[in-house]
């Protein structure tokens, strides 16, 4: 971390980007890193990179916008993005990257990397920086109320596993900029009514397969329900806390790249690797993959049963 601000003084120009079909740690920290940032210092150019068209777009998106200048060296900084081809934006054109982010490394493209595994989200990184270097940077409401709401998403509410007292300290920094938790709360959770039907729908229509369970949003249900893709996987836990579902998941079609994404949970047993050879990643108890078709379900549904079988 110790090159973390001497890059920061290097680069008038600074981009930071998150990963694509971004959740709410991805907008966290990069909304968060932003802010700290433009804090701390006023003569950088922040440019935040990535597509604007998620529905969690409307809880963070709040930033003054400034276009790239080609011409300029540039700094890019990567959050919580496990490899390259996952970057939201064209890194490219940076002359140096740093990459902060807590998932298993898979591949090593940033010119200074700061990763920590154990970390329950990459906001929590973002705060242990903050702490490190607290006698030189002040935190503001707005990036802690960004950084909460990333810790808040990928620990569950601090309900994961990798959730330890460093979580906690970096959460207690947080509520001290005087952040409302509980319009925070009520902001992520509040629901509207048609949020019952959807719910409805699953439990009414959820399949499962000793102790995989899971169910699928067709593209016409998806429409049926009034909701996206993005919103169809989001109900994922909707499923979580029956005792005889080890592992479950959201399956929603993808009319734009023709296929289907699927959203893994466990409750203890490791389901990443399982996700890799789907074509996909993350962590070891939540993952996300995608199938071509619903052909592949059934060998992905074996898989998850061997490891629950040992």
């Amino acid at each position: 971390m110790n090159e973390f601000l001497k890059k920061i003084n290097e680069y008038h120009q600074i981009v930071i980007y998150r990963h694509i079909r971004p959740d709410l740690d991805a907008f966290g920290s990069q909304l968060g890193m932003y802010y700290l940032i433009k804090d701390n210092f006023k003569d950088k150019r922040i440019v935040i990179a990535g597509k604007r068209d998620s529905q969690l777009c409307s809880m963070f998106l709040d930033f003054d916008e400034n276009e790239y200048c080609n011409d300029e060296k540039t700094l890019g900084i990567v959050l919580d993005t496990a490899n390259r081809d996952r970057i939201d934006g064209d890194y490219l054109m940076c002359d140096e990257i740093i990459k902060i982010d807590h998932h298993i490394i898979v591949d090593h493209y940033g010119s200074i990397n700061i990763i920590d595994e154990s970390a329950s989200s990459c906001s929590q990184i973002i705060v242990e920086i903050y702490h490190q270097f607290k006698d030189q940077l002040t935190l503001s409401k707005e990036a802690a109320s960004a950084l909460y709401k990333g810790m808040v998403g990928d620990s569950n509410r601090f309900l994961y596993r990798n959730t330890d007292e460093k979580t906690f300290r970096c959460a207690a920094t947080l509520v001290e900029t005087g952040i409302s938790i509980e319009d925070i709360y009520q902001e992520l959770y509040l629901k509207d009514e048609k949020e019952l039907l959807v719910t409805q729908f699953i439990l009414n229509h959820y399949h499962v397969n000793n102790g995989v369970a899971y169910y699928i949003l067709k593209d016409e249900d998806l429409k049926g329900l009034g909701i996206s893709r993005e919103e169809g996987s989001n109900y994922v836990n909707t499923l979580s806390n029956v005792r005889e579902f080890q592992v479950w998941m959201a399956i929603t079609e993808n009319k734009v790249e023709n296929n289907y994404r699927v959203s893994i949970r466990s409750r203890s047993i490791p389901i990443d690797k399982v996700a890799n050879m789907f074509h996909g990643g993350g962590h070891a108890l939540a993952s996300g993959a995608s199938l071509d078709d619903l052909g592949q379900l059934d060998e992905l549904v074996r898989i998850l049963k061997e490891k629950l079988n040992g």
